[in-house]
């Protein structure tokens, strides 16, 4: 038969331990209930992540629902061709400068020259003009500068105010990009070259025998020290006559 005492009558513990021990369970309890809750996010902050991600979602299927209408755009503006000005315009930069500088009251004091850097398909003329103007001139022509449909932009920009503070003195970069000629900048198919035909080997009945090639004749040793030696001639003796 089960006994029917508990844990407590089992341990032999007396009323001030069972107090003690229940306390201790209580604690223990209520601290695993306290890290629980902490660790449960607001139900304000999961409903403003719901939303956040729901308004991704439409955002995405948006823009997925336009990819047929993008490629038939890219299609009709592969078709129309370069937007980039030609390299026959190039004279246009310098021109298209004076008359935003002029127009705005921007004084030039120096015109650098013309420099160019190149790449496969583009040209990219850079100009540097120093200028003495107001502070709206300067605003006004970067303004215009940049609405403009020329494609002359800033890449460098140094300001500094005059003696008297009534002007600022300064000096731009300015920059351009020309397309080049098509056909120069197309690539030219190199050419294969044909390998040389093989002599087919003659069979060994055809083969002939190679003539033995003359021996070169010894050469004579020259004389020590260099010098040439001359052979001595000999004088023919007369016959002696008999005297009767």
């Amino acid at each position: 038969m089960a006994s029917n005492e508990s844990i407590f009558d089992k341990l032999n513990l007396s009323s001030g331990e069972r107090r003690l021990v229940m306390a201790v369970v209580v604690v223990l309890v209520l601290a695993l209930a306290w890290m629980v809750w902490g660790m449960i996010p607001s139900p304000g902050v999961t409903q403003n992540k719901i939303t956040k991600a729901q308004t991704q979602l439409n955002s995405f299927t948006n823009e997925i629902s336009k990819i047929s209408h993008y490629k038939t755009t890219i299609q009709t503006l592969e078709g129309l061709g370069s937007a980039v000005i030609p390299i026959e315009q190039e004279v246009n930069m310098r021109r298209a400068i004076n008359n935003l500088t002029a127009a705005n009251g921007v004084r030039v004091t120096r015109t650098g020259r013309m420099t160019t850097k190149t790449n496969e398909f583009f040209l990219e003329k850079s100009m540097r003009i120093d200028f003495s103007s107001k502070e709206s001139d300067i605003v006004n022509f970067l303004w215009k500068l940049g609405g403009s449909d020329s494609m002359v932009r800033v890449s460098e920009l140094r300001v500094r105010p005059d003696k008297n503070r009534y002007r600022l003195d300064g000096w731009m970069n300015l920059t351009a990009s020309y397309q080049k000629d098509p056909k120069a900048a197309r690539a030219r198919p190199v050419a294969k070259t044909k390998p040389a035909p093989v002599a087919a080997k003659p069979s060994p009945s055809e083969a002939k025998p190679k003539p033995e090639s003359p021996k070169p004749a010894a050469s004579k040793p020259k004389p020590e020290g260099g010098k040439r030696t001359v052979p001595k001639r000999t004088i023919p003796s007369r016959p002696v006559r008999k005297t009767q």
